[in-house]
C-alpha cells in the first residue's frame, strides 16, 4: 500500500482482472468512490512480489472477477473471499509489532507517508493529488507532513 498510496478499501475491491500486463510493465486499475477509475503503474519490486503471490493464488486466477487479495482460511489456504479492511489493519499491526516498530500506524498512515515522501522529493502537488485520488488539492495538503518536522533552526530560535 505504501508503494501505490491507495486506501485499504480500494485494495479489498481489486479483482484479478484489475492487474493489467502492459507488455511487461504491470498496472493496477482502481475503482474508487464516485465511479472514479485510475490505473496506477506497479513498481518493478512490487510487481515481482505480486507475481509470486499470484503463483500461490493460482487456482482462482482463471476467474477474472475473483478477488486479487484473498483472506486466509484457518488451514492456511486462501479462501474465495477478499481481504476486508479490518483484516488489512490487523495484518499491518502484526507486521509492525513483529518488526519492533510502533503499532500506532495504520494502513491509512501509508498514504500520508507516501505523499510526504514524494513532496520532499519535489514531486508536484498535482501529481501527488492524482496518485492519492483526491479531487481537491486542499485534501492532499492535509496528507503533507513536511511542516511537522522540528528542525535545528526552530529550536535555536527559542528565546527563553
Amino acid at each position: 500500500m505504501i508503494f501505490i498510496a491507495v486506501r485499504a478499501g480500494a485494495i479489498t475491491k481489486l479483482r484479478d482482472s484489475d492487474l493489467i500486463d502492459e507488455v511487461g510493465q504491470y498496472a493496477l486499475t482502481f475503482h474508487e468512490t464516485g465511479s472514479k477509475q485510475r490505473n496506477i503503474p506497479v513498481r518493478f519490486d512490487l510487481q515481482g512480489l505480486l507475481l509470486d503471490y499470484l503463483d500461490i493464488a493460482d487456482p482462482l486466477r482463471s476467474q477474472k472477477e475473483a478477488p486479487l487479495f484473498r483472506s486466509l482460511l484457518p488451514n492456511g489456504t486462501l479462501s474465495e473471499h477478499p481481504f476486508n479492511g479490518v483484516s488489512i489493519c490487523r495484518m499491518v499491526k502484526r507486521r509492525l509489532a513483529a518488526a519492533s516498530l510502533p503499532t500506532n500506524a495504520s494502513p491509512h498512515s501509508f498514504r500520508s507517508c507516501t505523499a510526504t515522501d514524494l513532496l520532499l522529493q519535489g514531486v508536484s502537488l498535482e501529481d501527488v493529488q492524482y496518485l492519492l485520488g483526491h479531487s481537491d488539492s486542499r485534501i492532499t495538503k492535509l496528507y503533507d507532513r513536511r511542516q511537522h518536522q522540528v528542525t535545528r533552526n526552530i529550536v535555536e530560535r527559542i528565546s527563553v
